[in-house]
């Protein structure tokens, strides 16, 4: 299982919208200031990810919750956008290429284009058949409570 922490940003009556901020192994890196990937890193990952969830479980608007999802699902979504729109590429311009041997380069590359459109909005597609309930409320988090104490009670505390 996947996990991250996760803050509700609004409620609706089936659900919750949340917002995770993704985390790279630079972050954790010291050198990450002067690290070329630590950079590049900093200036194409996104920052706030939005997306809603369908739960029933009582929760308020800036509360922190552990969601997951398992690593086939993961697994499946890379499957779906990286295979599927590279096999019907592949696929489609050799079966075309062998019923039609002396098609003009120009209009295999017209094809190929529209076939590798075609594969990316079929796993679009999939997409959206599979973020259905690929993502689950594992628990909410409890609210730490701060209470300000005077110097001298901290103090007594202390000896």
């Amino acid at each position: 299982m996947i996990e991250q922490i996760a803050t509700v940003r609004q409620l609706e009556t089936t659900g919750a919208w949340l917002e995770t901020t993704p985390v790279s192994t630079c972050q954790s890196c010291h050198a990450s200031e002067q690290c070329g990937t630590g950079i590049v890193t900093k200036t194409f990952t996104p920052r706030r990810s939005h997306f809603f969830i369908v739960t029933s479980e009582t929760l308020l608007p800036g509360q922190k919750v552990r969601i997951g999802t398992t690593e086939q699902r993961l697994l499946l979504a890379a499957f779906s956008l990286y295979l599927v729109p590279l096999l019907l590429l592949l696929v489609g311009v050799a079966v075309i290429s062998w019923w039609q041997p002396l098609l003009h380069e120009g209009w295999l590359i017209g094809l190929a284009v529209v076939l590798l459109w075609s594969g990316f909005r079929l796993a679009a597609r999939l997409a959206k058949k599979l973020e259905q309930d690929a993502v689950v409320l594992l628990e909410v988090l409890p609210e730490l409570a701060v209470t300000p104490v005077s110097t001298e009670t901290a103090r007594s505390k202390i000896t």
